[in-house]
């Protein structure tokens, strides 16, 4: 009976496998991973199954699934050789999961303690996990070793980056270029420090170096000519919170005297874009025009130099004459505060960005005020106490999150789209931030150049998200004022 039991197994197995080599062959790739990933339950301990499954994923585009399967790998069928634990450490790092890609790491340093390729690996793994101190010790190592490796000075550079120091990350950048010349990844981590200081031509013209989306088929690359009379298509790339961060840029390119300044956006934003008074169509369906540009290229084609064009917000609103409200809550009723802890999980820094919940708990840990959760798929946490949480049906469409925004007198936020919206909408907003954020949040201080109404809760340590909670009470009660929460 056994045998004929593991002989109907493998039996299945070996369809699932077929199904998934079929799919792949014919690109239906998430067919192929939904078969892999069948293997997989089958057979949990084996790391070939793991791999096929999470290259599948990789393959249709799914970052979060393709996560999720190498964290299983590294669970349950951790590879032993050499080789292929390298190789799984870097599909973690490269899919945003640090902290197994640290283990993994560790594991190949262990048995290779002079290899200076996978010191630096170590190094970027610990950074990324929120520890840019040991990762310095580890690129402190490496240099002894390899001091003219291309990765690793960069390493090196990012690593200071992280740790704050700006004329140590611009130092490496200059020894890596002059190691290996324009290289995109160094030109883009300089951006990201230049940037840092604020908006200046050097950093947009660096920011060039990133991925840039391709120029659509019978439009002309855009780079400053006149555009009187003209169309010109405005690209989509990178995430909804840059879609609502340069957005802004629009308006300035249409003071250049274009016939027709078309933005593509994703489906979700066109309603709330189009509300906004901006000519928009849904991504990949952009119609033909004379010339076309990046949406993150604005600035730089714009020449804008230091041009934050804050003076513009509210730019995103419910309607073009203004944000459409009256529904915002009024100073003498309870206040009304928006709450958002996640944000997007196909993000790579979710490590570092997201809030931890007993961080969430001490947030919502103020009297005096309903708290409106704005989690889009996720329920709210259990209150706590006397917490009041007011869970509105969230659709998905930004319009509607736009109109639920502007009922609150104040948001508090992860470094998220919601964000962005809020600022882009002129709503007051608390903005949490890690200690090494994104560029646009600069390194000090809780005004932002960006946004006129939105404060920064900055970790004051790598990790601390209680630090970072205590400056968003203080800047509750500023905002809202002490009397209203009860403080």
């Amino acid at each position: 009976m056994a045998s004929s039991v593991n002989e109907a197994a493998m039996v299945q197995l070996s369809a699932w496998l077929a199904e998934g080599h079929e799919a792949l062959e014919a690109q239906r790739y998430a067919e192929a991973a939904e078969a892999f990933g069948q293997a997989t339950a089958a057979l949990p301990g084996e790391w070939a199954l793991h791999q096929m499954t999470a290259n599948a994923w990789r393959l249709a585009g799914d970052v979060v699934r393709e996560r999720t399967a190498l964290r299983a790998a590294f669970e349950l069928a951790r590879p032993t050789e050499i080789d292929a634990l390298y190789a799984l450490g870097t599909a973690l790092l490269e899919t945003g999961a640090p902290t197994q890609a640290r283990a993994c790491f560790e594991g190949v340093v262990a048995r290779r303690p002079r290899d200076a390729a996978a010191l630096s690996a170590l190094a970027s793994a610990r950074r990324a996990d929120g520890d840019p101190e040991g990762a310095w010790s580890l690129v402190q190592r490496a240099l002894t070793i390899a001091p003219q490796m291309p990765a690793l000075v960069l390493t090196a550079a990012q690593v200071r980056h992280a740790l704050g120091d700006h004329a140590g990350a611009r130092s490496w950048l200059m020894q890596a270029e002059q190691i290996r010349p324009e290289h995109p990844l160094q030109q883009t981590q300089l951006a990201f420090s230049l940037l840092m200081g604020g908006p200046c031509s050097a950093g947009w013209a660096a920011f060039e170096s990133r991925g840039r989306p391709d120029t659509p088929q019978g439009a002309r690359d855009w780079h400053g000519e006149s555009l009187v009379g003209e169309s010109i298509a405005v690209v989509m790339e990178q995430g909804l919170g840059d879609l609502f961060h340069f957005v802004r840029y629009v308006r300035r390119l249409e003071a250049r005297g274009a016939a027709r300044v078309v933005v593509e956006c994703p489906p979700s934003a066109v309603s709330l874009l189009a509300a906004s008074g901006f000519d928009v169509v849904p991504r990949g369906q952009l119609p033909p025009t004379v010339w076309s540009v990046p949406l993150l290229s604005l600035p730089h084609r714009l020449e804008s130099n230091t041009d934050t064009a804050s003076d513009l917000v509210p730019y995103l609103r419910l309607h073009e004459s203004g944000t459409g409200g009256g529904t915002r809550a009024q100073s003498t009723a309870t206040p009304r505060v928006g709450i958002v802890w996640k944000g997007n999980p196909a993000f790579l820094s979710t490590a570092l960005r997201d809030l931890e919940m007993p961080a969430l708990h001490a947030l919502m840990d103020l009297p005096g005020i309903e708290w409106v959760w704005l989690q889009l798929g996720e329920d709210p946490p259990e209150p706590r106490h006397d917490v009041v949480v007011h869970a509105p049906h969230l659709s998905g469409d930004w319009y509607d999150t736009a109109r639920t925004l502007d009922t609150l007198d104040l948001l508090i936020a992860v470094d998220t789209a919601t964000a962005h919206l809020a600022g882009a909408m002129g709503i007051p907003t608390i903005v949490l931030l890690p200690f090494t954020p994104d560029w646009r949040w600069g390194w000090h201080g809780d005004r932002c150049i960006w946004y006129p109404h939105v404060r920064l809760a900055r970790q004051p340590s790598s990790r601390d998200w209680r630090g970072a909670v205590r400056v968003a009470h203080t800047l509750v009660g500023e905002i809202i004022g002490f009397r209203e929460v009860g403080a």
